[in-house]
């Protein structure tokens, strides 16, 4: 076997010990008995510490001090603590830093494995404060998309929100004119097991196909919805109820058709539950959309392609 070269040996230290000071990764090392062994400077002000005060301490002590500084300090012994670190090869916990100032982090620990020696272990320490950030921010700007559009993106249909305003302004006008509207919600009989047993692009054909033949049974005027998942909306505006019991049937016997059906034993069905508006009444929208949702249920109790209308009486 080669003598080792001390100076080489003098050479990679040095070498580490500028990459530990000048990295942008926080790196903490302990040794096989749990000593900690170099602190990088990183590390030191991710978690508001002084290096060389911990330098030389036991692992439980300065991952104490790490676990101070936390939102959660539990949260952090729990995952890079000597025992949990021990069950895996590597443990990966994100905590929120309260001081010196807050940050988002990432702790890692790495067993180092020294064969037949035991382990010692590394804990990496990173700042995603700021990816953090942008995701939330990301994730707050294509909220603010959704509210705006208008549009459901799949169907090319009106989105939950556009609906509601319609339905605002149909409630208005009805409530001026003395008119009744009706509300009909319907959706996919079995829609999650379709997609579990045909695969999701299946599921979105589907829903394209359905929004397709509905457009078709509507008047000018009717305002027609994807509301959620495998949920439409339908609005009528001046329906009463033996108005919207022929919209419902047209809807059946439209989408009674093979175009629609996945196989001889998978029939494409809908439950629909219809809600009418008859004046006077103190209703909101809300609750006659809450009214829709519960007929809605109670159709689907019944088995599949049902209907249930909730029709209440004048002056309710």
């Amino acid at each position: 076997m080669a003598k080792e070269d001390p100076e080489w040996g003098g050479f990679l230290q040095a070498t580490f010990l500028a990459v530990l000071e000048s990295a942008d990764e926080g790196l903490v090392v302990f040794d096989a008995e749990g000593r900690c062994r170099m602190i990088g400077r990183r590390a030191g002000e991710i978690f508001g510490l002084e290096p060389a005060a911990y330098v030389g301490r036991m692992r439980h002590e300065v991952l104490a001090a790490f676990a101070q500084a936390c939102e959660e300090p539990d949260a952090l012994l729990e995952v890079v603590s000597s025992d949990a670190a021990r069950t895996g090869a590597n443990a990966i916990v994100e905590v929120d830093v309260r001081r010196p100032r807050p940050r988002t982090v990432i702790c890692k620990a790495v067993r180092v494995h020294r064969d037949p020696r035991p382990p010692a272990w590394l804990i990496l320490v990173s700042d995603v404060t700021r990816e953090r950030a942008a995701e939330r921010t990301g994730k707050q700007l294509q909220a603010r998309i959704v509210e705006l559009t208008a549009y459901d993106a799949l169907t090319g249909l009106l989105n939950f929100r556009r609906f509601r305003e319609e339905l605002e302004r149909e409630h208005g006008r009805s409530t001026r004119a003395w008119d009744s509207y009706a509300i009909l919600r319907l959706d996919i009989d079995g829609m999650g097991a379709l997609n579990d047993d045909f695969g999701r692009p299946v599921g979105d054909q589907i829903l394209e196909r359905v929004a397709a033949r509905l457009k078709t049974c509507l008047r000018e005027y009717d305002v027609l919805a994807r509301l959620e998942g495998d949920e439409f909306g339908v609005l009528l505006p001046g329906a009463d109820e033996l108005a919207a019991r022929a919209v419902a049937k047209r809807f059946f016997s439209t989408l009674d058709v093979d175009e629609l059906n996945l196989d001889e034993q998978r029939r494409v069905t809908v439950s629909m539950g219809c809600a009418l508006w008859v004046p006077p009444s103190g209703e909101s929208v809300t609750h006659i959309l809450q009214r829709a949702g519960i007929a809605l249920v109670e159709a689907r109790s019944w088995g599949t392609g049902q209907l249930h209308l909730d029709a209440p009486e004048p002056g309710i």
